[in-house]
């Protein structure tokens, strides 16, 4: 009678320490699935942020177009140095000598940026040499930067 008694002790011992790692699992999982998100909606901030910036120069710029507007001629001089200033810093190029690479030397410089920089080389591109080998490697990081980056960070 001992020995069952021990026997069932042993399987509900069993029992509760597969369950108590199912926890675990299922836990671990969720921790990744959140940080992916935050992950994710960090990165979509500061995209917005960043069209959010650019669209505004764009809007104090027509502003500053249009004539007809009474006191814009007494202020376009100096709002137009201020947000010129304002547009090189927001568009500033995040690669070293962009210019002068090639579209294969470009395509791997992207490999590094983050998304405010992707959204940089591609306005730089399209306003510029518009090279499908760089739009592709673009878009290549993009999908990289949307993975979930942190299951190795946990399994160590």
């Amino acid at each position: 009678m001992f020995d069952r008694i021990k026997t069932e002790i042993q399987t509900v011992s069993e029992r509760f320490k597969d369950a108590q790692n199912q926890i675990v699992d299922q836990a671990d999982e969720i921790l990744l699935q959140a940080r992916h998100k935050a992950h994710l909606v960090k990165g979509e901030s500061a995209e917005r942020l960043w069209h959010f910036e650019t669209q505004a120069l764009d809007w104090v710029e027509d502003v500053l177009d249009r004539a007809e507007v009474p006191g814009v001629d007494k202020m376009k001089e100096p709002v137009g140095r201020l947000v010129e200033q304002a547009r090189e810093s927001v568009t500033a190029n995040p690669v070293v000598d962009y210019d002068s690479l090639n579209a294969r030397s470009a395509g791997a410089a992207v490999r590094e940026l983050g998304l405010v920089g992707l959204l940089k080389i591609e306005r730089i591109e399209k306003a510029g040499k518009n090279r499908k080998t760089v739009f592709e490697a673009i878009e290549r990081r993009r999908n990289q930067l949307s993975k979930p980056p942190f299951r190795e960070a946990v399994a160590a």
